[in-house]
C-alpha cells in the first residue's frame, strides 16, 4: 500500500483490534492461536492490553483449574462481587479484579504488607510452588509478624497469606506476559488494519515447508471467513509468494508441489520481462527449460494456474506437443531463424483468431479435477468432493473431526467425512489385521483406528475418497495433552444411515429471551405437532460463553421421523442444526 508501518506506535486503544480479540478470530496471532485461547478470548472480550496480558498469563492448566480465570472474566463482566480484606491489596489487584495472577503482585503484597525485603518475596513465592512446607511456614511467621507490625490484625494476615499459598504457584512473570502482549497486540492489529497483507504472509510463512500444509488450509478458510478472497493460482498474476492487492490474496506460485522457488521466481520474471502469456505455447516458450520442469508445468494446469489458456484435459492433452514446439522454438532462435508463424502471429491476433489452438475435450468431471488439484496442492482449494453430501452429513454428525480429538476419553461420537491414508496393519501378539485412517472433514483430520474386530466386518467399505458416517469414541493417551484417537466401533453408508431407526433427534439453538428466540420456539413445535410419532426430541441450547445445557422436550412433542421435512426445521434453527442420533 506504500504505507511505512512502525509497530512501536500503534494506538494501544485502537477499537477495531480489540473487536478482532473479541471475536476470536485471531489464528496466526503471536500466541494466540489455540482453540481454548481463542474461546477464552470470545469469554473475556478484552477491551484494553491489561486485559491481554491477564489473557497470557491465565491460559495455563494451574489458572484454569484452580478457578482463576472464572473469576477474573466473570469479576470483569460484573457478574461476581469480592472485597479486599486490606486497602493495600486493592490498590495492587485493582487491575485483575483481586485475583492474584502474576508472580509481582503477591511479591508487593509480600513486601508492603508483610515487610519481606522484596530480593526474598521471590523465594518464598518458588518455596510455595515446590510445596517446600518448612519454608512455607517460616514465610508465613515472617509476614504475619511483618503484617502486625504494620497495624494489620493477625486473623486477617493469616488469610492474605492463605491466598498467596493458594495463588502463588499459579502466578505468571508480569513482565514475561507483558512483552507476549505487546507482540499479540501488534499482530492483531495488523490482521485487523491490513487483512490481506497479513493473511498473504502468513501463507508465505508456510508454503515452503511441505509438513504446513494443514496450515495453509487452515489460513485459507481463515481468510474466507473474514470476507478476504483467496485468488486462484495463474501465471499471469501470481508472484512467486502470495500477494494481496484490492482486499484478495493472490495466490503463491511456490506453493505448487513439484514447482519450486526457482521455477516460480523464473515465471514471474519472463512475465515481467516479455508481458504476459498470449497462450499456453508462448508460455512453454518463453519459459527457462532449464528451470521449470515438464512435472513443474503440468502441476501447474492441475493447479488450475493455466486456466487462462484454456480447459485442463486440453492442456494435458498437447502438453508433449507444446515442449517439442518450445525446444524447436529455441533451437531455431539459436540459429538465428524466425518462422512464418513468428511473423504473422500478430496479424493472426489481431484479427480475433488462435494461432495455436487447442483440442475442443471436455473438461475433467468435478471430482476428478478436485482430486488433481490436490495432488499439486495438498489440498482441495476451489471445492471440497463433501461438498454435494455438507447438508446430509451434518444432520448425522455430533462432531468435527478436529472438535472431537479434543474430547475427553470415551466420549462417544458420530462422525462424517472421507476416508484417507488407509493402513492395513498386523497384531503381532495374534497376527490379526486391523487399520488405520484419517477421516477429512471440513474442519480437517483426525486419526481412527479400526480394531480386528471392526475392521474385518468393515474393510469392504474402507476405501480411499469413500465418504462414511463413524460410530466410536475418543481415546487419549493417560496424561496425554495432544489430540487423541478415535476408535471405530462401527462404519455406515450415507444411504445406510438414512434407513437405520433414529433414536433421538436433537435440535442445536443459541440461548436467547427475546421475542425472535420465543417466536423460535413456538415455530419448532408447531412443525414437531404436524409430524408425531415415538422418536423423542431434545433442545440442546448454548450461550455466548460456550455453556450448553440439554433438554429434553415432552413426549406431546415426539416426532416421526420418516416423514419430517429436515427443511422446515432448518429453516428455523439453521443449516447443520438438525441432528439424528441413531
Amino acid at each position: 500500500r506504500g504505507e511505512d508501518i512502525d509497530p512501536a506506535k500503534f494506538d494501544l486503544l485502537d477499537k477495531k483490534t480489540y473487536e478482532l480479540f473479541q471475536s476470536g478470530n485471531v489464528k496466526g496471532v503471536f500466541q494466540l492461536e489455540s482453540q481454548g485461547i481463542r474461546d477464552l478470548l470470545k469469554r473475556m472480550k478484552p477491551d484494553g492490553i491489561r486485559d491481554l496480558i491477564a489473557v497470557l498469563a491465565l491460559y495455563r492448566p494451574g489458572p484454569l483449574s484452580g478457578g482463576m480465570v472464572d473469576s477474573y472474566v466473570n469479576r470483569k463482566h460484573g457478574r461476581e462481587k469480592w472485597d479486599y480484606p486490606h486497602p493495600v491489596l486493592k490498590d495492587i489487584l485493582d487491575e485483575t479484579y483481586g485475583v492474584m495472577v502474576y508472580q509481582e503482585q503477591i511479591m508487593r503484597i509480600l513486601n508492603r504488607l508483610g515487610g519481606i525485603e522484596l530480593s526474598k518475596a521471590y523465594a518464598v513465592i518458588k518455596a510455595i510452588s515446590k510445596k517446600v512446607e518448612e519454608k512455607i511456614a517460616g514465610s508465613r511467621v515472617d509476614f504475619v509478624t511483618g503484617c502486625k507490625k504494620n497495624g494489620v490484625d493477625e486473623a486477617i494476615a493469616e488469610e492474605i497469606f492463605d491466598k498467596i499459598v493458594l495463588f502463588a504457584s499459579y502466578g505468571f512473570n508480569k513482565s514475561h506476559s507483558t512483552a507476549y502482549a505487546l507482540i499479540s497486540y501488534q499482530t492483531a492489529y495488523l490482521k485487523s488494519h491490513y487483512m490481506a497483507e497479513f493473511m498473504a504472509a502468513m501463507l508465505s510463512s508456510e508454503m515452503d515447508d511441505g509438513s504446513k500444509r494443514k496450515l495453509m488450509v487452515e489460513h485459507i478458510e481463515d481468510a474466507r471467513s473474514l470476507g478476504i478472497k483467496v485468488l486462484p493460482p495463474d501465471v499471469n498474476t501470481s508472484l512467486a509468494e502470495f500477494g494481496a492487492s484490492n482486499n484478495c490474496v493472490s495466490f503463491g506460485l511456490t506453493a505448487i508441489k513439484g514447482l519450486g522457488r526457482g521455477a516460480a521466481d523464473k515465471i514471474v520474471l519472463a512475465r515481467n520481462e516479455g508481458g504476459k502469456f498470449k497462450d499456453f505455447y508462448d508460455f512453454t516458450e518463453r519459459l527457462d527449460r532449464g528451470a521449470v520442469s515438464k512435472l513443474g508445468i503440468e502441476r501447474l494446469a492441475m493447479a488450475g494456474a493455466l486456466d487462462e489458456f484454456g480447459r485442463r484435459t486440453a492442456l494435458m492433452a498437447v502438453m508433449s506437443q507444446a515442449f517439442r514446439s518450445a525446444d524447436k522454438h529455441a533451437h531455431d532462435r539459436s540459429r538465428g531463424q524466425k518462422d512464418i508463424f513468428e511473423l504473422s502471429i500478430n496479424d493472426i491476433e489481431a484479427s480475433g483468431g488462435s494461432a495455436k489452438g487447442l483440442p475442443d475435450l471436455p473438461e475433467w468431471p468435478d471430482a476428478e479435477k478436485l482430486k488433481f488439484e490436490k495432488e499439486a496442492l495438498s489440498f482441495y482449494f476451489s471445492g471440497h468432493p463433501l461438498s454435494q453430501h455438507e447438508i446430509e452429513l451434518s444432520r448425522f454428525r455430533t462432531h468435527g473431526a478436529v472438535q472431537a480429538v479434543k474430547l475427553a476419553s470415551y466420549s462417544s461420537v458420530l462422525l462424517a467425512g472421507m476416508v484417507a491414508a488407509v493402513q492395513a496393519r498386523t497384531l503381532q501378539s495374534n497376527r490379526k489385521r486391523w487399520a488405520m485412517f484419517q477421516l477429512e472433514d471440513f474442519t480437517g483430520r483426525c486419526k481412527c483406528i479400526l480394531w480386528p474386530e471392526t475392521y474385518a466386518q468393515h474393510k469392504e467399505l474402507l476405501i480411499e475418497d469413500t465418504v462414511l458416517l463413524f460410530e466410536g469414541y475418543v481415546k487419549r493417551q493417560d496424561g496425554n495433552s495432544t489430540d487423541g484417537d478415535v476408535i471405530i466401533r462401527n462404519v455406515l453408508g450415507i444411504e445406510a444411515a438414512k434407513q437405520r431407526v433414529v433414536r433421538e433427534l436433537v435440535l442445536r439453538m443459541p440461548y436467547g429471551e427475546d421475542d425472535e428466540s420465543l417466536s423460535k420456539l413456538d415455530l419448532i413445535g408447531s412443525v414437531l405437532n404436524r409430524h408425531r410419532g415415538l422418536t423423542p426430541v431434545l433442545l440442546s441450547v448454548s450461550d455466548p460463553q460456550g455453556k450448553q445445557v440439554t433438554l429434553k422436550l415432552g413426549a406431546s412433542f415426539r416426532v416421526n421421523t420418516t416423514n419430517l421435512r429436515v427443511e422446515d426445521l432448518e429453516a428455523i434453527v439453521g443449516l447443520g442444526s438438525v441432528l439424528f442420533i441413531i
